[in-house]
């Protein structure tokens, strides 16, 4: 279970005594009680109530700064604070992200990020997804998939330290041929083998028809002090579920205990508390609300809230987007909380999309202050080998971009933008 931090005390740096106060200016002594209060826990003053990793900046927003490698800073978190975790790998196929969608679909809730960002810099490193899934004593525990956003290198290290840092490693296995499953197994018997590697169990789980996982299993955990667990064949996402959940409450000694997790899929995550309809205050007039705030043509405008398909303005702006010639996807997106705020087509998904976009616009920004130019903004068009890809700001509305893939050889770049031009934009 989650051990507290222990942090070292705040370092006294002047300590001065009642009689040195007494001989004080009148007015002085003042300062020596002020009326703000001193936290000394770094958790307490930071929000950071529990000992997971990052932090909250909202609902399903966390947020993590580095200063160096992100792996190894990810492994360093996981030592300092020793949460307990599950982590899923995909092996020869991508479930991982199906089954967190999986987990908060049935309680109509949003899989959660954790952003890791180079400190002193906007863009994100690296985004891991999960979901948080309450035990019976009430506490919380993240449900983190392997299918990470980030650079080749970057994803398979963070991808180790995961499982290497978990408290149940389960690997979701796909139909693969006993050579192909041996080689995707290899690297990860090595990183058992030479570590550091605090995980002590490990979970296989076949979604496909794989006839050696049973000895491919064995030869995993081979040399190391890891168990390795086959389960039977998982058919639906809500099996897989039911196996991960034996085989944690089996690690937590019993079923119905303390740190039980429920087995249930469609149980696992609790359905987001739904706020009041009943008002409580009443609104301050216009007027009010000009004198408090500043002219109303100063204020910032604000994008819009997570859409349902086909009822909001957002929506139709992209639908209409959509109909460009070629256009295979379409979101558009908050730039700073990487929230879809509305969407068409697809795959690639318009999570990745909405990613991948805020980090090519604070790219071009970054390059922009670099060069001296001062803060732009920025929209792109990027040609591929078989698809292009445009995004921009949508003019009038601050925070929120648009991000299309189109289709090469079916699509025409030029026309495509001169089209955008023409759609009408939400009110």
């Amino acid at each position: 279970m989650n051990r507290p931090r222990e942090d070292a005390p705040w370092p006294d740096t002047m300590r001065i005594t009642r009689e040195a106060a007494s001989r004080l200016p009148a007015g002085r002594e003042d300062l020596l009680a002020p009326s703000t209060q001193i936290v000394t826990d770094r958790d307490a003053y930071l929000g950071q109530a529990r000992n997971d990793v990052g932090r909250r900046i909202s609902d399903d927003q966390v947020e993590l700064f580095v200063t160096g490698d992100v792996a190894q800073a990810l492994q360093r978190e996981f030592a300092l604070h020793t949460p307990e975790f599950i982590a899923l790998h995909d092996v020869g196929m991508s479930a991982s992200l199906r089954l967190l969608s999986s987990l908060a679909g049935a309680a109509s809730a949003r899989v959660q990020r954790l952003s890791v960002r180079r400190q002193g810099h906007g863009v994100a490193l690296a985004v891991l997804q999960f979901v948080e899934v309450p035990l019976a004593d009430g506490s919380l525990v993240r449900v983190y998939s392997t299918d990470i956003n980030a650079d080749g290198p970057s994803r398979a290290q963070l991808a180790r330290v995961l499982l290497a840092f978990s408290r149940l490693g389960v690997l979701m296995v796909g139909e693969l041929p006993p050579h192909a499953l041996a080689a995707q197994l290899g690297p990860l018997h090595e990183a058992l083998l030479q570590g550091p590697w605090p995980n002590r169990d490990l979970l296989l789980v076949p979604l496909g028809g794989t006839t050696a996982l049973a000895a491919q299993g064995a030869q995993l955990g081979h040399g190391s002090s890891v168990a390795v667990h086959v389960t039977p064949h998982a058919a639906k996402p809500k099996h897989v579920w039911t196996f991960i959940g034996g085989a944690w409450n089996r690690l937590h000694t019993s079923p119905n205990g303390e740190r039980a997790l429920p087995t249930e899929l469609s149980r696992a995550v609790p359905k987001p508390k739904v706020p009041s309809t009943e008002a409580t205050t009443e609104p301050m007039p216009l007027e009010s609300m000009d004198s408090q705030r500043g002219p109303l043509s100063m204020q910032p405008t604000m994008p819009m809230p997570m859409p349902v398909p086909g009822s909001t303005p957002w929506q139709a702006y992209v639908d209409r987007c959509a109909l460009i010639k070629g256009c295979l996807a379409a979101c558009v997106f908050d730039t700073h909380s990487m929230q879809v705020m509305a969407q068409a087509g697809g795959p690639p998904g318009a999570d990745r999309l909405a990613q991948q976009g805020a980090a090519l616009l604070a790219s071009m920004n970054d390059a922009s202050r670099a060069l001296g130019l001062g803060p732009a903004n920025a929209e792109a068009s990027i040609t591929l080998s078989s698809h292009h890809l445009l995004l921009r700001p949508v003019p009038g509305h601050p925070g929120v971009a648009l991000h299309l893939v189109l289709q090469a050889s079916a699509s025409n770049l030029v026309l495509a933008k001169m089209q955008l031009e023409r759609i009408a934009l939400p009110q």
